[in-house]
């Protein structure tokens, strides 16, 4: 027996389940924020949830799953209200964009300052020379064919070593971000 949709990509569910439970919490606390009942959370949540994975495909990285999410749970808020909008103790439009903008940009200062303090972690497990090209490369206004000068080496080699590190301190980072999540 075939199944009904073939065209289903079972790593696409896969992806998608593993991000929607990561950040179901998050999206939750965004909504509850908005709406302060939890029964029209779980309203709220089930009607995002849907129009998610519908729109999964628009997705172009996983980084941004979280405030991609959270604008289809400001729309999914928004469609809910208007479906009840009769009820007097609905907030109206206005409150709900503007609590939305709040909670928003507290939680991208919050992700901020947890990344840079992160970042300022993982330096401390560079070596010393690293720290100092990165410092150098990033911190000062010399450019990189001075700096390769005055390093005896390639700008090109110079460009792939400060790529290494980069990339270092990008896995670390997002290690750090995995396991307090």
């Amino acid at each position: 027996m075939e199944s009904q949709d073939s065209s289903i990509n079972h790593a696409d569910v896969e992806r998608f389940v593993r991000l929607l439970t990561t950040h179901e919490r998050k999206l939750r606390a965004f909504l509850f924020h908005l709406v302060v009942d939890r029964d029209a959370v779980d309203e709220i949540m089930q009607d995002a949830c849907t129009s998610l994975w519908k729109k999964f495909s628009q997705l172009e990285n996983d980084d941004g799953f979280l405030p991609w999410a959270y604008v289809i749970c400001r729309y999914e808020t928004l469609m809910y209200r208007r479906k009840l909008a009769r009820d007097r103790l609905v907030f109206d439009e206005g409150l709900i964009e503007q609590l939305a903008n709040e909670y928003e940009s507290h939680i991208t200062s919050e992700a901020v300052d947890l990344r840079q303090s992160y970042l300022k972690e993982c330096m401390t497990h560079l070596r010393e020379n690293d720290q100092r090209l990165l410092m150098t490369a990033y911190g000062s206004k010399t450019t990189i064919i001075d700096m390769a000068e005055q390093l005896g080496t390639s700008s090109n080699a110079l460009y792939k070593s400060l790529g290494r590190l980069r990339r270092r301190l990008k896995d670390c980072v997002r290690s750090k971000l995995v396991a307090t999540t």
